[in-house]
């Protein structure tokens, strides 16, 4: 099948764009790594994660962009954008990212707090003595003799 010179152009552009796509979801995912802590297991997950994602957008790309043929000009087109968004936007992304991460890391824990205050209200609650005699007067194995409405009908 022909393909003319500049059907060939816009899709080896088309494969620069994708480049710089597959890019960014990998600082999205690096910057995940990095600002989560990740170890182990987990980076091991992400890093599966992605790399089925980009076989699956490749193929779909290769289908979609380049009517289903596999040109050489695509993976230069796909290498170029990688090397173009690694060497230019990748550290402002990365910073950027590392920014919004951070806070909203911040906010959770925040809220993490804010939701854990009932928590420790009724620890302390707890440990003062008026409430530790009540608790003490209802031990759980005396339920039955001490509350009727535990008590078996006979």
């Amino acid at each position: 099948m022909y393909i003319s010179i500049a059907d060939q152009t816009i899709v080896f552009l088309k494969a620069i764009l994708f480049g710089a796509a597959i890019g960014g979801y990998y600082d999205v995912l690096r910057a995940v790594r990095r600002e989560g802590r990740l170890r182990g297991f987990l980076v091991a997950l992400l890093d599966g994660i992605f790399w089925l994602a980009v076989i699956v957008a490749f193929a779909l790309f290769v289908l979609l962009a380049a009517d289903g043929t596999g040109r050489s000009y695509v993976l230069i087109g796909l290498a170029g954008g990688l090397m173009l968004y690694f060497l230019t936007l990748s550290p402002v992304v990365l910073r950027l990212l590392a920014i919004v991460l951070s806070t909203v890391l911040f906010l959770l824990g925040w809220l993490l707090r804010i939701a854990a205050i009932p928590a420790r209200l009724l620890r302390r609650l707890s440990s003062v003595p008026l409430v530790k005699k009540i608790i003490h007067k209802f031990p759980a194995k005396n339920f039955k003799k001490t509350l009727p409405f535990f008590r078996e009908k006979v």
